[in-house]
């Protein structure tokens, strides 16, 4: 009898505490850099590719509550002949290129999210497909994309994922993920979390700029297919931790024409699964924001974890390539980021295949990665991020090849509203040949700087 006292007693306890505590929690652990008012306006000189630009660019990026907005206005003109630079507008989404984002709520916590303009960091559902991705891959030719997801009356939902509102040809890559959460609308822990959910990517894109002598998009326009389904649920959720757990199962169908080109090739559908365990904590008063996700994934043959990643949108035919020699294995996915006193925000991602091997050019490669973003620390404030794929020897993972993507900002504060800084880039992406080239930019600037 003290038994089930006892055990009605904690049951109860934790319910009451879970309730109220639910109100809080999704607030509780919202990031002090999502909040941003500032406007930059910088002048200076750009060297692209060896080229030399003097202009400058207006970078305003803005939050009113659930809204939020970037920019990105560029004003360069040659050095030699005086003439303005169009390169960043002239193909795909041209002009909307300006706009960086465009945001309404939050995708973890509010029942309507949209965003439009750069998807970089964007995942569908847990990850198992679209994850770690972006549409950001090259400065040059940046895409305008968008990600929304509904949730009505706490029970059902939808995720979209749209990569590129450049209609010309096919449609892009496009995810889509129903959802539920079957006992959404009770109030018991654990269980009202559950959600469950099935997810279908398709990419049918044929697009190719004029005179391109390098095709890029043959096999995407032959259509690429994926689907999955997942369950995920809260185990913990209060004020201090929020921790998750979910499975996930995925099948990239076969390509017919990459099939038809390699006849003898062992190829075909490939599956994959995956169990991840994700958590965030906090300490008091927020001094420390911590994420951290491990997952454990079991490929078959033909399958390629996170698939739709930041590497997809540079060569969409390379990375459908990569399926021919992809065999059965296993690996890890790990991720940890933390932001302390909402000052310095840091964080690295590891996609490690068990069967890594610096000797077989066939092996699957290892991608990792690295973010960084401060607030005004003294005089200096500096964001970047960091991604490379491909990976067989994890000594060669901070090289800049063609496998890399990387962007850091330093600026120096010289008065209340003046700075100088330097906004280096590396991208790996298609010339007006539709020829690939590392494109390396160095930009120091100086110009105005203004928090709201």
């Amino acid at each position: 009898m003290k038994k089930i006292t006892l055990f009605l007693f904690i049951t109860i306890t934790a319910f009451q505490f879970t309730k109220a505590q639910n109100n809080n929690v999704e607030s509780a652990f919202k990031s002090a850099f999502d909040e941003d008012n500032v406007f930059n306006a910088n002048i200076g000189l750009t060297n692209i590719d060896g080229q030399n630009y003097f202009g400058m660019r207006i970078q305003p990026e803005f939050s009113f509550g659930k809204f939020g907005l970037g920019l990105d206005i560029p004003l360069l003109f040659d050095i030699e002949n005086g003439q303005i630079r169009k390169e960043e507008f002239n193909h795909g989404a041209g002009i909307l290129r300006m706009i960086r984002f465009f945001r309404y709520g939050d995708k973890n916590t509010d029942p309507i999210y949209v965003k439009v303009g750069d998807l970089s960091g964007e995942r569908l559902g847990f990850g198992s497909l679209i994850g770690n991705y972006t549409n950001a891959t090259s400065f040059e030719r940046r895409k305008v994309g968008i990600s929304a997801s509904i949730l009505i009356k706490k029970i059902a939902g939808l995720e979209i994922i749209y990569s590129d509102l450049n209609f010309d040809g096919s449609s892009k890559m496009l995810g889509l993920r129903p959802f539920v959460k079957p006992f959404g609308r009770t109030e018991i822990p654990i269980i009202k979390t559950i959600e469950i959910g099935a997810s279908f990517v398709s990419d049918n894109d044929d697009y190719q700029e004029e005179g391109a002598q390098q095709i890029t998009t043959k096999y995407s326009s032959d259509g690429v297919k994926a689907m999955s389904f997942d369950l995920g649920l809260s185990l913990v959720r209060t004020n201090l931790l929020n921790l998750r757990l979910d499975a996930q199962y995925s099948k990239l169908s076969k390509n017919n024409l990459l099939a038809a080109d390699n006849p003898t090739a062992n190829y075909g559908a490939g599956n994959g699964f995956a169990i991840g365990l994700e958590t965030d904590f906090r300490f008091i008063a927020n001094t420390v924001l911590l994420n951290a996700r491990i997952e454990r994934q079991w490929y078959g043959d033909n399958y390629i974890a996170q698939f739709f990643n930041f590497a997809y949108e540079i060569n969409k035919d390379a990375r459908i390539r990569e399926l021919l020699t992809a065999t059965k294995s296993q690996g890890i996915f790990g991720t940890l980021s933390a932001e302390i006193l909402k000052t310095i925000k840091i964080g690295g991602s590891l996609l490690l295949p068990d069967n890594i091997d610096s000797n077989d050019p066939n092996s699957r490669g290892a991608i990792v990665g690295l973010d960084l973003e401060t607030k005004q620390i003294g005089k200096f404030k500096a964001r970047g991020t960091y991604v490379k794929a491909g990976l067989n020897d994890l000594g060669d993972a901070f090289t800049l090849d063609n496998r890399s993507l990387a962007n850091i900002i330093v600026t120096y504060k010289m008065g209340r509203f003046m700075e100088a800084g330097v906004d280096y880039q590396w991208t790996f992406a298609a010339d007006e040949n539709g020829n690939f080239l590392a494109r390396n930019q160095v930009r120091p600037y100086f110009g105005i700087s203004v928090d709201f």
